[in-house]
C-alpha cells in the first residue's frame, strides 16, 4: 500500500507490510437463465422431393428444463418442502421467467422417475445386508460407555 498523509500532522505514514484489518462484504450474484435456443429447419430433396426435417442435438433437453433447473427444483420441493406454487413464485421473483404449475410438476415427476432406479437399487441391497443400522455413537448408560 502507498504511503499516506497522517490526519494528525500531514506528515508522511508508512504503512505496514500487513493489513491490520480485513472488512469483506459479501453479496449474491445476479443469476439469470441461460436459455440456449436450437432452430430447427426442414426442407424438401430435389431429386426425390422427399421431405426431411433437422433433429434436435443429442446433447439437448428433450424437454424445456434443463439438469440444473431440474434438480434446483427437486431441491427446493424435496428438500426445502416447497409447494409447487411457491416454487413458480420463487422462480418468478428470483429470474423473472414463469413457468407453469404443469411445468413444475412435470420437472418433479421426471426428476422422481431418474432416481426410481438408484432408489430400487438402495433397498434391494439394503433388504439383503446383514447389518442394516451401524452407529457408532457413544451413548452413556448408568455410567458406563456403550457403542450403539
Amino acid at each position: 500500500m502507498p504511503n499516506s498523509q497522517c490526519e494528525q500532522c500531514n506528515g508522511t505514514v508508512k504503512t505496514y507490510n500487513e493489513p491490520s484489518y480485513r472488512h469483506q462484504v459479501f453479496e449474491l450474484p445476479k443469476q439469470d437463465f441461460d436459455i440456449t435456443e436450437y432452430q430447427i429447419y426442414h426442407g424438401k430433396c430435389s431429386c426425390c422431393e422427399a421431405v426431411t426435417k433437422g433433429k434436435i442435438p443429442a446433447t439437448a433437453s428433450s424437454t424445456q428444463m434443463g439438469p440444473n433447473l431440474l434438480g434446483y427444483i427437486s431441491i427446493l420441493t424435496g428438500q426445502y418442502h416447497l409447494s409447487v406454487r411457491k416454487v413458480q413464485s420463487l422462480l418468478q421473483s428470483q429470474f423473472g421467467n414463469t413457468f407453469s404449475i404443469g411445468a413444475i410438476s412435470e420437472a418433479q415427476g421426471r426428476v422422481s422417475n431418474m432416481l426410481t432406479p438408484t432408489h430400487q437399487a438402495l433397498h434391494h441391497a439394503i433388504k439383503k445386508a446383514p447389518i442394516v443400522h451401524v452407529d457408532e455413537t457413544t451413548h452413556h448408560r448408568n455410567n458406563l460407555a456403550q457403542t450403539l
